[in-house]
Protein backbone atom coordinates (compact mmCIF):
# COMPACT_ATOMS: atom_id res chain seq x y z
CA UNK A 1 0.00 0.00 0.00
CA UNK A 2 1.46 3.53 -1.12
CA UNK A 3 1.71 6.45 1.02
CA UNK A 4 -1.54 8.45 1.36
CA UNK A 5 -0.92 12.04 -0.55
CA UNK A 6 -3.23 14.99 0.83
CA UNK A 7 -5.00 16.68 -1.77
CA UNK A 8 -6.77 19.86 -1.39
CA UNK A 9 -8.81 21.85 -4.44
CA UNK A 10 -9.91 24.89 -4.16
CA UNK A 11 -10.54 28.55 -5.88
CA UNK A 12 -7.82 30.45 -4.64
CA UNK A 13 -8.78 33.42 -6.17
CA UNK A 14 -12.39 33.00 -4.21
CA UNK A 15 -14.31 33.75 -7.15
CA UNK A 16 -16.48 30.67 -8.70
CA UNK A 17 -14.88 28.77 -11.39
CA UNK A 18 -16.41 27.84 -14.31
CA UNK A 19 -15.12 24.16 -14.60
CA UNK A 20 -17.63 23.38 -17.64
CA UNK A 21 -16.55 26.48 -20.69
CA UNK A 22 -19.21 28.22 -22.30
CA UNK A 23 -18.83 26.27 -25.43
CA UNK A 24 -18.51 23.03 -23.59
CA UNK A 25 -21.78 21.75 -21.65
CA UNK A 26 -20.42 18.94 -19.60
CA UNK A 27 -17.29 17.33 -18.44
CA UNK A 28 -16.69 14.21 -16.72
CA UNK A 29 -14.09 12.60 -15.00
CA UNK A 30 -13.17 9.77 -12.45
CA UNK A 31 -11.84 9.31 -8.77
CA UNK A 32 -10.92 5.27 -8.66
CA UNK A 33 -7.53 5.84 -6.08
CA UNK A 34 -7.26 4.49 -2.77
CA UNK A 35 -4.62 5.15 -0.15
CA UNK A 36 -5.47 9.62 -0.85
CA UNK A 37 -6.90 11.63 1.21
CA UNK A 38 -8.63 14.13 -1.24
CA UNK A 39 -10.85 17.18 -0.47
CA UNK A 40 -12.57 19.49 -2.56
CA UNK A 41 -12.95 22.90 -0.78
CA UNK A 42 -15.13 26.11 -3.28
CA UNK A 43 -16.02 28.84 -0.45
CA UNK A 44 -17.76 29.90 -3.56
CA UNK A 45 -18.52 27.16 -5.67
CA UNK A 46 -18.14 26.64 -9.41
CA UNK A 47 -20.64 28.58 -12.25
CA UNK A 48 -21.75 25.27 -13.64
CA UNK A 49 -23.55 21.98 -11.95
CA UNK A 50 -21.25 19.12 -10.54
CA UNK A 51 -22.57 15.78 -10.11
CA UNK A 52 -20.86 13.30 -7.84
CA UNK A 53 -22.19 9.43 -7.98
CA UNK A 54 -20.12 7.19 -5.18
CA UNK A 55 -19.86 4.05 -6.88
CA UNK A 56 -17.67 2.35 -4.16
CA UNK A 57 -16.21 3.22 -0.62
CA UNK A 58 -17.25 6.35 1.39
CA UNK A 59 -16.98 9.50 0.71
CA UNK A 60 -18.13 12.39 2.76
CA UNK A 61 -19.76 15.76 2.24
CA UNK A 62 -19.97 18.77 4.75
CA UNK A 63 -22.48 21.54 5.18
CA UNK A 64 -22.03 25.19 5.44
CA UNK A 65 -22.71 24.98 9.52
CA UNK A 66 -20.71 21.72 9.28
CA UNK A 67 -22.97 19.03 9.64
CA UNK A 68 -21.57 16.18 8.18
CA UNK A 69 -22.61 13.42 6.08
CA UNK A 70 -21.02 9.92 4.43
CA UNK A 71 -21.67 8.85 0.72
CA UNK A 72 -21.85 5.31 0.13
CA UNK A 73 -22.80 3.91 -3.43
CA UNK A 74 -25.55 4.58 -4.84
CA UNK A 75 -25.79 8.29 -3.29
CA UNK A 76 -25.69 11.44 -6.06
CA UNK A 77 -24.27 14.47 -4.41
CA UNK A 78 -25.20 17.35 -6.95
CA UNK A 79 -24.11 21.21 -6.18
CA UNK A 80 -26.16 24.36 -7.79
CA UNK A 81 -24.18 27.02 -9.49
CA UNK A 82 -22.62 29.14 -6.61
CA UNK A 83 -22.78 26.74 -3.71
CA UNK A 84 -20.35 26.29 -1.36
CA UNK A 85 -18.78 22.72 -2.06
CA UNK A 86 -16.94 20.97 0.82
CA UNK A 87 -16.24 17.12 0.07
CA UNK A 88 -14.35 14.45 -0.33
CA UNK A 89 -12.35 11.27 1.47
CA UNK A 90 -14.41 10.33 4.33
CA UNK A 91 -11.69 8.47 6.22
CA UNK A 92 -7.78 8.35 4.84
CA UNK A 93 -7.57 4.26 5.60
CA UNK A 94 -10.74 3.80 3.49
CA UNK A 95 -11.32 4.06 -0.58
CA UNK A 96 -13.67 5.97 -2.55
CA UNK A 97 -14.85 5.60 -5.57
CA UNK A 98 -16.67 8.31 -7.69
CA UNK A 99 -18.00 9.78 -11.13
CA UNK A 100 -18.24 13.49 -11.08
CA UNK A 101 -19.38 15.31 -13.69
CA UNK A 102 -19.78 19.29 -14.43
CA UNK A 103 -22.36 20.09 -16.63
CA UNK A 104 -24.93 23.10 -17.88
CA UNK A 105 -28.21 21.49 -17.88
CA UNK A 106 -30.80 22.14 -20.48
CA UNK A 107 -33.35 24.19 -19.55
CA UNK A 108 -36.08 21.56 -19.28
CA UNK A 109 -33.76 19.38 -16.82
CA UNK A 110 -34.29 22.41 -14.24
CA UNK A 111 -37.54 20.66 -12.54
CA UNK A 112 -35.40 17.31 -12.74
CA UNK A 113 -33.08 18.19 -10.04
CA UNK A 114 -34.95 19.40 -7.46
CA UNK A 115 -34.02 17.05 -5.51
CA UNK A 116 -33.86 16.53 -1.22
CA UNK A 117 -32.09 19.26 0.37
CA UNK A 118 -28.91 18.56 2.39
CA UNK A 119 -28.12 22.17 2.40
CA UNK A 120 -28.76 25.01 0.80
CA UNK A 121 -27.89 24.12 -2.83
CA UNK A 122 -26.64 21.16 -1.99
CA UNK A 123 -29.31 18.10 -2.53
CA UNK A 124 -28.56 14.38 -2.00
CA UNK A 125 -30.44 11.61 -3.49
CA UNK A 126 -30.39 7.82 -2.75
CA UNK A 127 -30.52 5.66 -5.43
CA UNK A 128 -29.25 2.53 -4.52
CA UNK A 129 -31.97 0.28 -5.49
CA UNK A 130 -31.60 1.70 -9.22
CA UNK A 131 -28.23 2.35 -9.08
CA UNK A 132 -27.16 -0.45 -11.11
CA UNK A 133 -28.71 0.77 -14.34
CA UNK A 134 -27.60 4.84 -13.06
CA UNK A 135 -23.92 3.28 -12.86
CA UNK A 136 -24.11 1.76 -16.39
CA UNK A 137 -24.94 5.32 -17.88
CA UNK A 138 -22.18 6.78 -15.96
CA UNK A 139 -19.89 4.41 -17.44
CA UNK A 140 -20.97 5.17 -20.71
CA UNK A 141 -20.99 9.16 -19.90
CA UNK A 142 -17.70 9.14 -18.98
CA UNK A 143 -16.27 6.99 -22.05
CA UNK A 144 -17.96 9.28 -24.92
CA UNK A 145 -17.30 12.49 -23.22
CA UNK A 146 -14.12 11.63 -23.14
CA UNK A 147 -13.65 9.60 -26.20
CA UNK A 148 -13.07 10.66 -29.73
CA UNK A 149 -16.47 10.63 -31.55
CA UNK A 150 -17.34 13.50 -33.51
CA UNK A 151 -20.77 13.76 -31.51
CA UNK A 152 -19.19 12.85 -27.86
CA UNK A 153 -20.75 16.07 -26.56
CA UNK A 154 -24.31 15.35 -27.38
CA UNK A 155 -23.88 11.49 -26.16
CA UNK A 156 -22.60 12.41 -22.95
CA UNK A 157 -25.51 14.66 -22.61
CA UNK A 158 -27.87 12.18 -23.83
CA UNK A 159 -26.14 9.77 -20.78
CA UNK A 160 -26.69 12.09 -18.22
CA UNK A 161 -30.46 12.99 -19.71
CA UNK A 162 -31.01 9.14 -19.35
CA UNK A 163 -29.72 9.30 -15.12
CA UNK A 164 -31.59 12.34 -14.63
CA UNK A 165 -34.82 10.12 -15.98
CA UNK A 166 -33.99 7.36 -13.87
CA UNK A 167 -32.83 9.08 -10.52
CA UNK A 168 -36.58 11.08 -10.76
CA UNK A 169 -38.01 7.27 -10.51
CA UNK A 170 -36.25 7.84 -6.94
CA UNK A 171 -36.45 11.14 -5.98
CA UNK A 172 -39.71 11.27 -3.48
CA UNK A 173 -40.34 15.16 -4.47
CA UNK A 174 -40.95 13.72 -7.74
CA UNK A 175 -44.22 12.73 -7.02
CA UNK A 176 -43.36 9.31 -9.19
CA UNK A 177 -41.46 7.49 -6.18
CA UNK A 178 -45.27 7.48 -5.12
CA UNK A 179 -46.89 5.20 -7.27
CA UNK A 180 -47.48 1.64 -6.35
CA UNK A 181 -44.77 -0.56 -8.43
CA UNK A 182 -48.23 -2.36 -10.14
CA UNK A 183 -49.47 1.10 -11.72
CA UNK A 184 -45.66 1.90 -12.70
CA UNK A 185 -45.62 -1.37 -14.41
CA UNK A 186 -48.53 -0.55 -16.20
CA UNK A 187 -47.67 3.04 -17.43
CA UNK A 188 -44.16 1.51 -18.39
CA UNK A 189 -46.54 -0.96 -20.59
CA UNK A 190 -47.96 1.58 -22.18
CA UNK A 191 -45.59 3.21 -23.46
CA UNK A 192 -44.09 0.01 -24.42
CA UNK A 193 -47.06 -1.14 -26.64
CA UNK A 194 -48.23 2.37 -27.92
CA UNK A 195 -48.64 1.00 -31.68
CA UNK A 196 -50.73 -1.28 -29.95
CA UNK A 197 -54.99 -2.11 -29.15
CA UNK A 198 -54.18 -1.77 -25.56
CA UNK A 199 -56.85 -3.58 -23.55
CA UNK A 200 -57.27 -3.06 -19.65
CA UNK A 201 -58.16 -6.49 -18.86
CA UNK A 202 -54.73 -7.54 -20.19
CA UNK A 203 -52.78 -4.39 -18.16
CA UNK A 204 -54.32 -5.63 -15.36
CA UNK A 205 -53.49 -9.56 -15.41
CA UNK A 206 -49.57 -8.40 -16.55
CA UNK A 207 -49.24 -6.49 -12.95
CA UNK A 208 -51.35 -9.27 -11.19
CA UNK A 209 -54.18 -7.38 -10.32
CA UNK A 210 -58.03 -8.11 -10.94
CA UNK A 211 -59.87 -5.53 -13.92
CA UNK A 212 -61.58 -4.07 -10.97
CA UNK A 213 -58.73 -3.55 -8.23
CA UNK A 214 -56.45 -2.17 -11.27
CA UNK A 215 -58.93 0.55 -12.62
CA UNK A 216 -59.52 1.66 -8.49
CA UNK A 217 -56.02 1.77 -7.84
CA UNK A 218 -54.97 3.04 -10.98
CA UNK A 219 -57.57 6.08 -11.13
CA UNK A 220 -56.79 6.84 -7.17
CA UNK A 221 -52.81 7.34 -8.11
CA UNK A 222 -52.83 8.86 -12.03
CA UNK A 223 -56.13 10.72 -11.34
CA UNK A 224 -57.51 9.50 -14.81
CA UNK A 225 -58.79 5.85 -15.95
CA UNK A 226 -56.93 3.58 -17.34
CA UNK A 227 -58.57 4.06 -20.91
CA UNK A 228 -58.83 7.59 -20.49
CA UNK A 229 -54.73 7.71 -19.78
CA UNK A 230 -54.31 5.26 -22.57
CA UNK A 231 -55.89 7.09 -25.04
CA UNK A 232 -54.63 10.65 -24.00
CA UNK A 233 -50.79 9.14 -24.30
CA UNK A 234 -51.82 8.16 -27.65
CA UNK A 235 -53.21 11.24 -29.02
CA UNK A 236 -50.91 13.45 -27.32
CA UNK A 237 -48.10 11.07 -29.25
CA UNK A 238 -50.35 11.65 -32.55
CA UNK A 239 -50.22 15.35 -32.15
CA UNK A 240 -46.44 15.39 -32.13
CA UNK A 241 -46.10 13.87 -35.40
CA UNK A 242 -48.99 15.56 -37.10
CA UNK A 243 -46.28 18.72 -36.42
CA UNK A 244 -44.83 17.17 -39.51
CA UNK A 245 -45.68 16.59 -42.70
CA UNK A 246 -43.83 13.26 -42.94
CA UNK A 247 -46.87 11.16 -42.12
CA UNK A 248 -50.44 11.11 -43.43
CA UNK A 249 -52.83 11.25 -40.78
CA UNK A 250 -53.86 7.53 -41.66
CA UNK A 251 -50.77 5.96 -41.09
CA UNK A 252 -50.08 8.32 -37.77
CA UNK A 253 -53.85 6.85 -36.83
CA UNK A 254 -52.66 3.02 -37.41
CA UNK A 255 -48.80 3.91 -35.80
CA UNK A 256 -51.26 4.55 -32.68
CA UNK A 257 -53.40 1.30 -32.56
CA UNK A 258 -56.61 2.69 -34.09
CA UNK A 259 -58.83 0.51 -36.18
CA UNK A 260 -60.42 3.79 -38.26
CA UNK A 261 -59.43 7.11 -39.34
CA UNK A 262 -62.52 7.80 -38.55
CA UNK A 263 -62.31 7.25 -35.08
CA UNK A 264 -58.74 8.38 -34.65
CA UNK A 265 -60.64 11.62 -35.91
CA UNK A 266 -63.42 12.19 -33.95
CA UNK A 267 -61.51 11.39 -30.72
CA UNK A 268 -58.58 13.46 -31.65
CA UNK A 269 -61.04 16.77 -32.57
CA UNK A 270 -62.79 15.96 -28.39
CA UNK A 271 -59.01 15.92 -27.43
CA UNK A 272 -57.85 18.77 -29.29
CA UNK A 273 -61.06 20.98 -30.57
CA UNK A 274 -59.48 20.12 -34.07
CA UNK A 275 -59.36 17.48 -36.64
CA UNK A 276 -56.19 15.98 -37.40
CA UNK A 277 -56.02 17.99 -40.75
CA UNK A 278 -56.71 21.37 -39.05
CA UNK A 279 -54.53 20.88 -36.41
CA UNK A 280 -51.77 19.94 -38.75
CA UNK A 281 -52.01 22.70 -40.84
CA UNK A 282 -52.60 25.18 -37.61
CA UNK A 283 -49.01 24.21 -36.28
CA UNK A 284 -47.02 24.02 -39.60
CA UNK A 285 -48.25 27.65 -40.24
CA UNK A 286 -47.05 28.68 -36.99
CA UNK A 287 -43.57 26.64 -37.57
CA UNK A 288 -43.34 29.01 -40.75
CA UNK A 289 -43.95 32.30 -38.74
CA UNK A 290 -41.93 31.56 -35.96
CA UNK A 291 -38.27 33.20 -37.29
CA UNK A 292 -35.99 31.44 -34.42
CA UNK A 293 -33.95 28.34 -35.94
CA UNK A 294 -35.88 25.26 -35.30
Amino acid sequence: MGKFKPQKMDDASGHRTAIVPDWLPILSGRQPHENIASRACRANGTADWLLVATTDGTGYVRSAGGVRRDLRRGDLLLFRPGTPQDYGFADTTATWHNTWVHFRPRPHWIDWLAWPEFDKGVSLLRAQDDFGVIEAELVRLHDVANGPTRLRTDAAMNALERILIVADQVNPRSGSADIDPRIYRALTLIGERIAEPINVADLSKAVGLSRSQFSALFTQQIKVSPQGYIEAVKLDRAGQMLRSPTWTVGQIAAAHGFASVFYFSTRFRKRFGLSPTAYRQTNLRTQQDDPRPS
